[in-house]
């Protein structure tokens, strides 16, 4: 497994986040991506034209209470519904981790989240921030943040490998996670999948019995990175509704 993650990552480190530069530079990246990155790395965009934004699914949401009410927000609802990348803003932080503390170690992971969040053609623009800006639990839901932490619990006290959470607008990745790697038979798990998959909470995405889902829970060899339409227009109008994504006409590495 460790040579195939290798190879995986050998490839992405040559990428940037395709989110990053001015428009000119992302229109660049889109265009030499295919020649960087293997058809295999690809993710094509979903077609979610046949849904109603007000009608999803509640048993797809976490939180649905929470959810953006499309009769309020119909501009950004019809906007979610378009075919142009959503990008969001998100600050990645550390605090007291002994094994991230530096950005480099991850770009090639997020490089690889934007990747496959092509399917709801959705881009992350990471940015690290100081741990001295880190805002308090409370504090900044609308801004989704990352934190990389030593043993931070979760809202209800316990010290979870990794979890997301809505309310808060925050994913925290604990380094305990990183201390089972012999059973992640599936070479995107470390530390993509993960990754993904709690953003996927953040913007409103609950659990799934799928197991090729990105949004199914645990780890297996069978694990995959599909995301639903369904799943994909909850996400864009989250994070267009809570989160100040922006629209954006050029799909890099389509």
């Amino acid at each position: 497994m460790q040579s195939i993650v290798c190879s995986i990552l050998a490839c992405l480190t040559l990428v940037v986040a395709p989110v990053h530069g001015t428009e000119s530079e992302r229109a660049v990246d889109a265009k030499n991506c295919r020649k960087l990155i293997p058809d295999e790395y690809q993710w094509q965009a979903l077609d979610w034209s046949h849904l109603w934004a007000a009608d999803l699914p509640r048993e797809l949401k976490i939180f649905p209470e929470q959810q953006p009410d499309c009769a309020v927000h119909a501009g950004i609802c019809a906007d979610a519904k378009s075919k142009k990348t959503i990008v969001v803003d998100v600050d990645v932080f550390f605090k007291d981790s002994a094994i991230w503390n530096k950005p480099e170690q991850l770009r090639a992971y997020m490089a690889l989240v934007n990747r496959y969040y092509q399917q709801a053609r959705i881009g992350f623009n990471f940015k690290f921030r100081p741990a001295s800006e880190l805002p308090a639990w409370t504090e900044n839901r609308n801004q989704l943040t990352v934190i990389f932490a030593s043993a931070m619990p979760a809202p209800a006290g316990k010290v979870a490998d990794a979890f997301g959470n809505l309310p808060a607008g925050k994913a925290v990745f604990n380094d305990v996670l990183m201390k089972r790697q012999e059973r992640h038979a599936n070479p995107y798990f470390i530390m993509g999948k993960p990754l993904g998959h709690e953003l996927g909470h953040v913007l409103g995405l609950a659990h799934t019995q799928d197991i090729a889902l990105l949004m199914t829970q645990g780890t297996s060899s069978q694990n995959a990175l599909d995301i639903l339409p369904e799943q994909a227009l909850i996400m864009r109008v989250m994070a267009l509704q809570r989160f100040g994504g922006k629209l954006d006409s050029v799909i890099a590495c389509h």
